[in-house]
């Protein structure tokens, strides 16, 4: 390191009056654009491996509806197929909807009354009510999330059950009072078939 200090030194006593100087500061300000245009590339190279992990996890949150009703699906076959004569089992279940999220709230309630009078006789009371409500908010893996009190699953549409043994009046019939059992849906909305 101490080489091209020297150099540099050298180069400075060679030339005459302010040319030295002059090129020395050409030096440093090309040294600066240098780190400048580097510090650059290197902050875009960041940005771009911190997006795909952005999408990511707007993906999960997007999915998380389907991926539940899937998960319950693969319970309920579960669960059928342990019935005698079922045989394999293929669910299909159809909701209404995805669901509701019921969040919690900060509430700030002010209440002011005010008389006024006139004079000696009393004209008039008035009651204010201020209600404020704002949306709770927690520290999460993922920065801020609001504050989850209940999630209310969506109502079953219809169900379809595909099995092995559904050939069979006494295992289609188990199979239904199972389904209506488990999700509280009327008979119309169940539908068992023979697998093929």
């Amino acid at each position: 390191m101490s080489g091209w200090f020297d150099k540099i030194r050298d180069f400075m006593r060679n030339k005459k009056g302010g040319r030295g100087i002059e090129n020395l500061v050409i030096i440093l300000i090309l040294g600066v654009i240098i780190i400048i245009v580097a510090s650059t590339f290197l902050s875009d190279g960041e940005k771009t491996k911190d997006k795909p992990k952005e999408v990511e996890t707007i993906a999960f949150l997007s999915n998380s509806a389907t991926d539940e009703l899937r998960e319950f699906e693969k319970r309920l076959e579960q669960i059928l197929s342990e019935i005698e004569g079922a045989g394999t089992v293929k669910v299909m279940v159809t909701w209404n909807s995805d669901g509701e999220v019921v969040h919690a709230y900060n509430v700030t309630e002010e209440s002011t009354v005010r008389e006024e009078q006139d004079g000696s006789e009393r004209t008039g009371k008035t009651d204010e009510r201020k209600l404020q409500r704002e949306l709770a908010f927690m520290d999460g893996s993922n920065g801020r999330v609001p504050v989850v009190t209940q999630k209310i699953r969506p109502d079953v549409k219809g169900v379809v059950v595909v099995a092995d043994g559904a050939g069979s009046t006494a295992v289609r019939q188990d199979i239904i009072n199972a389904v209506e059992a488990l999700l509280g849906i009327p008979r119309h909305r169940i539908q068992v078939l023979k697998r093929k």
